[in-house]
């Protein structure tokens, strides 16, 4: 009798223990650009939290994908696994438990309804990409790189849902427009000639003086010219997922 009593409260308190342990086990999730790397931390841009100070520890922390201690570098779009505990700092510190990064490079080859097929990534081929409509737009031929969370379905092909996307576009500054074009200077002062198409899609017709957005094939000419696929007005305000 003594024995089962025994072996009841023993059960009695794993059943109470597991839900602790499962307590302490739980993760929270980061996710943004690296915008500074130093020795033991580094610094991202969280999509919620805004700027995080990520602490690197040895004893603890694990990396996944194409993620790895001495190859993280600015501009990189990871994911970052804590156990929930920030510092008060400015900016707010946590340690990673994990840093993901996991990326897919390839040029699309066809636009679907909710997204669109990349082909050509080295590692995976030809993947499918789901899309929201927060990120820049897409155009068939276009070379592209996608950061998504690490979670691929193992169809044929494989699908991914895109986080963060890295296309072709030039920002800047509009003047000498013209019925054919417009010159645009970017914050570097660099020069480029824009060249409309009779398939160019325009939503704003670009006024001098204006800042806008050009998505190009990422073909530029000798003389810096582009044609245009799609130009949009940013209204002043600096964006981001560009590749020049």
């Amino acid at each position: 009798m003594k024995k089962w009593l025994a072996m009841l409260l023993a059960v009695t308190m794993l059943c109470q223990l597991v839900p602790a342990v499962a307590e302490q086990a739980q993760t929270y999730t980061l996710q943004g650009l690296i915008t500074e790397v130093d020795s033991g931390y580094f610094l991202m841009d969280d999509e919620t939290q805004g700027t995080l100070q990520v602490n690197l520890d040895d004893s603890i922390t694990t990396y996944d994908g194409i993620a790895a201690k001495n190859k993280l570098t600015v501009g990189l779009y990871v994911f970052v696994q804590y156990n929930g505990m920030m510092t008060r700092s400015l900016p707010p510190q946590a340690t990673a438990l994990k840093v993901g990064c996991y990326v897919v490079n390839g040029s699309v080859s066809d636009i679907l309804t909710n997204g669109y097929i990349v082909e050509g990534d080295t590692v995976i081929g030809k993947v499918i990409v789901h899309m929201d409509d927060t990120l820049p737009s897409v155009y068939r031929g276009v070379p592209i790189t996608i950061y998504y969370n690490g979670i691929m379905a193992l169809s044929m092909p494989p699908q991914i849902s895109a986080a963060y996307i890295i296309v072709p576009v030039l920002d800047g500054l509009v003047s000498n427009t013209a019925n054919d074009g417009f010159t645009l200077t970017d914050d570097s002062n660099k020069v480029y000639q824009i060249r409309f198409a009779d398939d160019t899609r325009v939503l704003t017709l670009p006024a001098n003086g204006e800042r806008v957005r050009v998505y190009y094939n990422g073909v530029l000419t000798d003389d810096a010219i582009a044609t245009a696929l799609e130009i949009s007005s940013t209204n002043g305000k600096g964006t981001g997922n560009t590749q020049e």
